[in-house]
């Protein structure tokens, strides 16, 4: 034990938890021999976590021991905490590893004095836990929903100051400018996050007395706390991502976060979106705020201004313009896409206004408002039958979700008006009448709503407490153009759009415009929060508008071209069929009555008819069931007759006249009951015909629905490859019944003709299967019933309609005229009276504003100089004073329309096809 470095070996054996236990040998040996001069001693298995073999040397160095564990087995790497000393192994994979001599850098002075020596286990050999107080997390005992309540409470209280802030920085001087020159009270440091730059530890300097998110305001960032702010976002990237959210409403915030965690190297984790996802929210808070502080300086507030005047051309009036009825058209309607979970964000208190949102307790007042009951009505059955309307599904599919979907309600210009939130049901009877509240409260007489089930929902708003100020606004509630064609035909002579008066060529489907993009949120919505549901619509919608504010004039344009090549088109071969055929217009009204009286009074199978059949069905299984018992049985009736009843007997006389007379009211009886035989059995004939053709009309309606949703937007991969497999199914379905119906059709009364598959698959209005069910002969000799003269008959209320588009597109271009400079002058005072009461930064707002504004405006006063020049045009033209600020807007604008009219002359030509 003398000279040089004395050093000893502990040797500890493995202790694998998953054995059983046994002693751990510890051998004890000098530097100088290998072999064990103490002998070995048994110790208690190590813990479960040891699970290799460890050597323990111990140096002498300057009367100091310090104890070095090193571990050199199976390559695993750890760290061991001996004494105060953390020390990280990286195992040797080999025996020659470890026995390499990895410390040869001891202090090699002094020896060893084995009476000095400490004992194994001394105070050296602590662990920090035994010698230093453990550091632990504060444990929190407030609810998650309290962290989140108190959180907002404090965003809220600094929310004033941040807006004040941004302003300042995006309008006020620099920085430098600013400064002046003391010394700042206070740094502190976060990660700052932008576009393409990860900045760790920015020094963020925090005046006297001020908030740490208005010091990172100052710097251009948004922190991810109310409080002690880390990490902050750079107000560019928020930007950006609200720019893309807008646009893309499917762009959710973890793909906006991982597109910065690979623009930065950084591995995405979920705090990371969190984070994000706070910043973006105060964000879009602040955006909020500055915009209702310019929409109240405007005078454009609350879900009021999106019912009287968010669409200039639909409420902008001007003096001595020709009066309309309908004065405007709205559309209605439900969808289940932006469904939420319930319970999904229950920890979020916030609540989000929108000014887009009907209050939920202005919708649940007319809950009750419309008793269920029985529908007595067979055509509005038929109706709802061929167009199941929002149908909920199971209820098991509703209790998932405490948001459902939304119901809208929009101009026919597209301009959202209002969105109702339907909750833990389907489309109920309670949203619609909530809808028609907004209308008959703000927009004034003479309105009309287009829902596709509108011969429904007309009956229930005139059941409701709302049926007598219905009644006298003059509201009218018609079916959709599209949704119109899957109701029987005397619902569509009724409430379709082509034949009522006043409706122009408007379809009525607005609302499945909105909903092909309100669709794209669902995948982001699902799981939100209640506030997050809210805004992200709210948001979705407000660009929505945005965007049909820009299309606006090309609307107009392109409804005023499509009128007049529907005009010059169909106006030419009217005009040679009645030179041909002598009809005039007079007939085309006579025809469309008398196919409209017809249709109400038989066009469906009354209930009379249809229990006496099935009576008459009863009575023949009942006489096939009486004959097959009589064949079985082995007892007939005895019958037995006196040998001495001769003819020629005198006795008989009364009974042969009595059997003579039974005999001839027997065989009258006879000639009555085959007659009506004959009848039953030619009924039951035409009876099964119908169903032949009532099936054919129900697949061809399932087709045609099938093809719209097959060419939606937003409709997935795998949807379009179910729709298409039921396509082809229905197809087959088709081509059968077809079969069905050209054996049977010979056998009517009169003939029928036999179809093909073509003919039948281009059927798009039902009143052509109706005419197929029809048994009168003088019915199918009627004018208005042959194929011919229906076409005919289309096309004449076509131009007549088209004739009403042109009268309404005449007042809605003086309007929008009128409107784009009144918005621009609006604009322009608003922000000078800004300046006078003190408010410069909003006064920039506002110029900003006003230059995006009038850049739009210009792109409308090019397409209005277009509109004043199309031949055939019958507008008033103003005066040849209108702005010419933007010749490359034309250019533009040129280009895109050649595009567009390409595109409208298909869509005409498919619209032609399908009506």
């Amino acid at each position: 034990m003398s000279g040089g470095l004395s050093t000893f070996s502990l040797a500890i054996a493995p202790a694998i938890s998953p054995a059983p236990a046994r002693p751990v040998i510890i051998a004890i040996s000098t530097s100088d021999d290998p072999s064990p001069s103490i002998p070995t001693r048994a110790l208690k298995p190590l813990d479960s976590v040891v699970h290799s073999m460890l050597f323990m040397q111990w140096f002498t160095l300057s009367n100091m021991h310090f104890p070095i564990l090193k571990s050199v087995d199976l390559g695993v790497e750890a760290t061991m905490e001996i004494g105060q000393f953390a020390v990280d192994f990286a195992y040797p994979e080999n025996d020659n590893q470890r026995l390499s001599n990895e410390d040869s850098d001891a202090d090699e002075e002094g020896d060893l004095d084995p009476s000095t020596t400490p004992p194994l286990f001394s105070k050296y050999f602590t662990t920090i836990a035994q010698t230093q107080r453990v550091l632990r997390r504060r444990h929190d005992t407030r609810t998650r929903l309290q962290r989140n309540q108190q959180e907002y409470e404090a965003w809220q209280a600094q929310m004033p100051a941040l807006v004040d802030y941004y302003l300042e920085r995006k309008h006020g001087p620099s920085e430098d400018q600013h400064d002046d020159g003391a010394a700042p009270e206070h740094f502190f440091h976060v990660d700052l996050i932008s576009v393409f730059s990860y900045t760790p530890r920015v020094s963020v300097h925090q005046r006297h007395e001020e908030q740490a998110n208005v010091s990172l305001m100052r710097a251009g960032a948004v922190g991810c706390s109310p409080t002690q702010p880390t990490v902050a976002v750079a107000l560019q990237c928020l930007e950006l991502y609200h720019r893309l959210r807008r646009r893309q409403s499917s762009f959710s915030i973890q793909a906006m976060v991982k597109t910065l965690c690979a623009l930065h190297n950084i591995t995405y984790t979920h705090h990371l979106r969190v984070q994000f996802s706070v910043a973006f929210d105060v964000y879009l808070d602040i955006l909020r705020r500055i915009r209702c502080a310019l929409d109240q300086a405007l005078g454009r507030v609350g879900l009021q201004w999106k019912l009287r005047g968010a669409c200039p051309c639909c409420a902008f009036s001007q003096p001595d313009e020709p009066v309309l009825i309908p004065a405007r058209l709205h559309s209605m309607d439900g969808n289940q896409s932006a469904k939420r979970l319930d319970g999904s964000g229950y920890t979020d208190p916030r609540a989000f206004a929108s000014d887009y949102f009907v209050p939920v307790d202005q919708v649940e007042r007319f809950k009750d408002d419309v008793k269920s009951k029985a529908r007595s009505d067979s055509k509005q059955a038929a109706c709802t039958d061929n167009w199941n309307a929002a149908n909920p599904g199971g209820d098991e599919q509703i209790k998932v979700f405490e948001q459902t979907g939304i119901f809208l309600l929009a101009c026919r210009h597209g301009f959202m008006e209002c969105v109702i939130e339907m909750k833990r049901s389907g489309e109920l009877a309670k949203y619609s009448l909530s809808a028609v509240n907004q209308i008959l409260e703000f927009c004034g007489q003479d309105q009309a709503i287009g829902h596709d089930i509108g011969c429904v929902s007309k009956g229930t708003v005139a059941s409701s407490s709302l049926g007598q100020k219905a009644k006298e606004s003059n509201l009218s509630i018609v079916v959709n153009a599209f949704h119109g064609f899957a109701h029987n035909r005397a619902c569509q002579l009724e409430n379709h759009p082509l034949y009522l008066q006043g409706f122009g060529n408007e379809d009525l489907e607005t609302c499945e415009r909105i909903f092909a993009s309100s669709n794209s949120t669902a995948s982001v919505i699902r799981h939100a929060s209640y506030c997050h549901w809210k805004q992200f619509l709210d948001l979705h919608f407000d660009q929505w508008d945005c965007d049909k504010y820009l299309e606006l004039s090309k609307f107009l344009l392109n409804n005023y071209c499509q009128a007049l090549n529907i005009i010059d088109k169909y106006s030419a071969e009217l005009a040679t069929f009645k030179s041909t055929t002598g009809f005039t217009d007079a007939d085309f009204e006579k025809w469309h009555e008398e196919e409209k009286k017809y249709m109400c009074n038989c066009a469906n199978e009354s209930r009379e008819v249809s229990l006496a059949v099935e009576y008459v069905e009863l009575l023949q299984k009942l006489q096939f069931a009486e004959a097959t018992y009589g064949s079985q049985t082995t007892a007939p009736f005895l019958t037995y007759t006196p040998a001495q009843y001769t003819p020629t007997s005198g006795l008989n006389t009364t009974a042969r006249m009595c059997t003579s007379a039974i005999t001839a009211e027997y065989a009258s009886a006879l000639r009555r009951y085959r007659l009506q035989m004959n009848a039953v059995e030619h009924f039951e004939k035409h009876r099964t015909f119908i169903r032949v053709v009532d099936e054919l009309e129900g697949l061809v309606v399932q087709r045609l629905f099938e093809l719209s949703k097959a060419n939606l937007a937003s409709t997935g991969y795998k949807m379009r490859k179910h729709i298409s497999k039921a396509l082809a199914k229905r197809s087959t379905a088709i081509r059968t019944t077809l079969e069905r119906y050209n054996k049977l059709a010979p056998r009517q009364t009169p003939p029928r003709r036999t179809l093909d598959y073509t003919e039948v698959i281009s059927y798009a209005t039902l009143g052509d299967f109706a005419l197929l069910k029809s048994s009168h002969t003088d019915i199918l000799s009627k004018p208005w019933a042959t194929l011919t003269n229906r076409d005919m008959l289309t096309k004449y209320f076509k131009v007549l309609r088209s004739q009403e588009e042109i009268e309404r597109l005449n007042v809605e271009i003086r309007r929008l005229a009128a409107w784009v400079d009144f918005d621009d002058r609006k604009i322009h005072l608003s922000a000078e009276q800004l300046r006078q009461d003190g408010f410069p930064y909003l006064a920039v707002e506002m110029d900003l504003l006003y230059a995006e504004h009038h850049r739009v405006n210009d792109v409308h006063r090019v397409r209005l100089r277009k509109m004043y020049l199309l031949m055939g045009f019958s507008g008033s033209r103003p005066p040849p004073a209108i702005s010419d600020d933007g010749g490359d807007v034309a250019d533009e604008i040129e280009e895109e329309e050649d595009v567009v009219n390409g595109d409208a002359l298909r869509l005409s030509d498919c619209l032609d096809r399908i009506s």
